[in-house]
């Protein structure tokens, strides 16, 4: 079943479970989805490697708001935000282990045969494609430095 159907059964579950959180988180990212196909002139269900790019930039735009409401001191908005990036979270792959990532990152970078921090930009796409939504972007940026950096500019 693509991830796409399967977040589709969970938002009729929790509709017939009644849980307000679960179902408010689904609809809000079955709208995502949805809108993010509309942009790419898509027809059909999404790719799973689509589903995954909206969930991660959906929880993205949740821990920035964790940011804001924190330091309005509006804890009640904190917990629900933190409520479902919990929800969308159950949807992404199980995520890659620092040494995981550290051996895709050494990957992408011989791939592109990159010398230097210059060519940051061809590693980090190359490794991003590589770790199909297993991994922060935040993450593998960081990795890619100390690798390029170690090797010189």
């Amino acid at each position: 079943m693509s991830l796409f159907l399967r977040i589709n059964e969970e938002l009729k579950e929790s509709m017939r479970k009644r849980d307000a959180t679960r179902t408010s988180a689904l609809r809000m990212l079955k709208s995502a989805i949805q809108y993010a196909g509309l942009e790419k002139k898509r027809t059909g269900d999404p790719t799973d490697p689509e589903v995954v790019a909206v969930i991660a930039k959906e929880i993205r735009k949740r821990e920035d708001s964790i940011e804001r409401y924190r330091s309005g001191q509006r804890e009640d908005l904190v917990r629900h935000e933190e409520d479902e990036i919990e929800v969308l979270r159950e949807f992404l792959p199980v995520p890659l282990t620092p040494e995981e990532l550290e051996v895709l990152v050494r990957e992408a970078i011989r791939e592109t045969g990159a010398t230097g921090k210059s060519q940051l930009g061809a590693v980090m796409k190359a490794a991003l494609q590589r770790a199909e939504g297993r991994a922060d972007g935040k993450q593998i940026r960081e990795i890619a430095e100390r690798l390029l950096g170690s090797q010189g500019s």
